[in-house]
């Protein structure tokens, strides 16, 4: 007897559907339970019309009935199909969001969302995160500049590293200044520097390395912290990118920055509105590059002799009030002012007014650094500079000095003015009265004042970072050291002439 069609429906369904089978998971099999029914279905119906004991009517409704059920049977499968990649969806993004937040969590620093690179011309070349949290600008400084240098009457032994006697005349090319930087921030609060040079004449070494945190909430404080710029000197202060004659004048190498150098210390600054502070905790002036435990002041004075070495400590303030200027939103008068002594691209007049001091101690022995001076820019193309520097000197100890009191002072005066927005010809005096000390002996010092007169032009070919500078300058009364950086060698008491044309290339 051929069973009938209800009970192999049934024996099918129950073993593709059963507890005992689970579809669900043997997929495989899914669509073969499916296969198998319908030939079920089939056989059982040609089974049907062969049984003549069967009523026909009875045949054509169980065709229909199990037809609905395969139909069913289907939907169920398919339902099940369906759920089950559903469910390994899910599985799979919930393994790969726990390895990813695995990934994240392993390392020091989250990862930074995505980066985008350019050129911003107020900034240059920069790489920095879609939301302004992090950002890398690399920075190049190329100088590279003619000497020709003209000395009279250069007595014997009066001659410097150059030890010539008479006329002299020396000539030649160098790369005075090959800079690389690095700056950016990490978080809106943090901003970081670091400076390598390889300047002629010297190795390759770290000038500047200092993070800088911004207190938030509106805040106008923040802490410096690392190797930096003694901030007392504003002439030094400014990137050697941005000056306006060739080089910096020689009071400022002589009393100013040029002696302090970098420091390295901490620094409270505070910046708000028309005043900008500055106070410095340091190792002593010139303390660049040492060990906590070792001391500053290693090549402070005049060629290295003013009897203040080496220090043990010491602290530095400035204090810079904007005179004349606005300061609101994006328009800030002291980025104009930290820009350069040039008009070129002054967005509006400025004049701002600016005090420092640094005491470095030695021991018994101390020196006070100290200067005041006034910066004016207009957007019509003249701007101004004039500077009072000046350093007093303790000496309780001979530390290469015999003991006593003495005050060297010097100011420093200059202008230009755009005639084109190419073109800008430019002036500067400056005056330097060396009081005396053994060390004047010591260095061959004839006349104790020493006079500097320049004057030169540059020329623009993409603002300050592709230029052209030339320069003269006379020295009446001669050099009482080498300044090599500024073209500069030893012929006090003489005539000196210096002309120097350089290429920038400021990145």
């Amino acid at each position: 007897m051929i069973p009938a069609k209800e009970s192999l429906l049934a024996k099918w369904t129950e073993v593709f559907s059963g507890n005992g089978f689970a579809l669900k998971s043997r997929p495989r099999l899914r669509r073969l339970a499916a296969l198998v029914i319908a030939a079920s279905v089939g056989v059982s119906f040609s089974l049907a019309r062969a049984d003549d004991t069967a009523p026909p009517s009875a045949g054509g409704t169980d065709t229909a009935a199990l037809l609905d059920r395969v139909r069913e049977l289907e939907a169920k499968v398919d339902k099940l199909e369906a759920s089950q990649k559903e469910n390994k969806a899910t599985e799979d993004a919930e393994i790969d969001y726990i390895r990813r937040d695995t990934e994240a969590h392993s390392q020091l620093f989250q990862p930074l969302p995505p980066l985008s690179s350019g050129y911003d011309p107020t900034t240059g070349f920069v790489i920095r995160s879609d939301d302004g949290a992090f950002s890398l600008r690399p920075g190049l400084v190329l100088d590279i500049r003619n000497d020709t240098t003209y000395r009279e009457n250069i007595p014997k032994g009066g001659g410097g590293e150059v030890a010539k006697i008479g006329d002299d005349t020396q000539n030649g090319f160098d790369l005075t200044r090959v800079r690389l930087t690095l700056a950016g921030n990490y978080t809106q609060n943090v901003d970081y520097f670091l400076q390598f040079q390889d300047d002629q004449g010297t190795s390759f070494g770290l000038l500047d390395a200092y993070i800088q945190y911004h207190f938030g909430g509106g805040s106008p404080f923040s802490v410096k912290v690392g190797q930096f710029k003694d901030p007392i000197w504003h002439e030094r202060s400014l990137s050697e990118a941005n000056l306006l004659t060739v080089d910096r004048s020689l009071v400022e190498a002589l009393l100013g920055g040029g002696e302090t150098s970098r420091v390295q210390g901490a620094a409270l600054i505070y910046d708000r509105d028309r005043v900008r502070l500055q106070g410095v905790i340091h190792d002593g002036y010139n303390s660049l590059n040492t060990k906590f435990y070792d001391a500053g002041g290693l090549a402070g004075g005049v060629g290295g002799g003013n009897g203040v070495t080496p220090t043990n400590f010491g602290a530095s303030a400035r204090g810079e009030y904007l005179v004349l200027g606005t300061r609101s939103g994006d328009l800030h008068p002291f980025h104009q002012y930290d820009g350069g002594f040039t008009a070129l691209g002054a967005q509006q007049n400025i004049l701002v007014a600016g005090v420092g001091a640094d005491y470095s101690e030695a021991g018994s022995n101390g020196v006070l650094f100290q200067t005041a001076d006034l910066q004016f820019d207009t957007t019509s193309g003249f701007s101004a500079y004039v500077a009072y520097l000046g350093d007093y000197r303790d000496l309780h100890a001979n530390q290469g000095v015999a003991p006593g009191n003495f005050y060297d002072p010097g100011f420093v005066i200059q202008a230009a003015y755009l005639v084109t927005d190419k073109l800008e010809p430019f002036a500067r005096y400056d005056y330097t009265y060396l009081a005396g000390g053994s060390e004047a002996k010591s260095l061959g010092v004839v006349d104790h004042a020493v006079q500097e007169i320049t004057l030169g032009a540059n020329y623009y070919l993409y603002h300050q970072n592709l230029k052209f500078t030339l320069d003269g300058t006379w020295l009446p009364d001669g050099a009482p050291s080498d300044t090599d950086a500024l073209g500069v060698l030893k012929d006090s008491g003489n005539n000196e002439f210096v002309l120097r044309a350089q290429c920038q290339l400021a990145l």
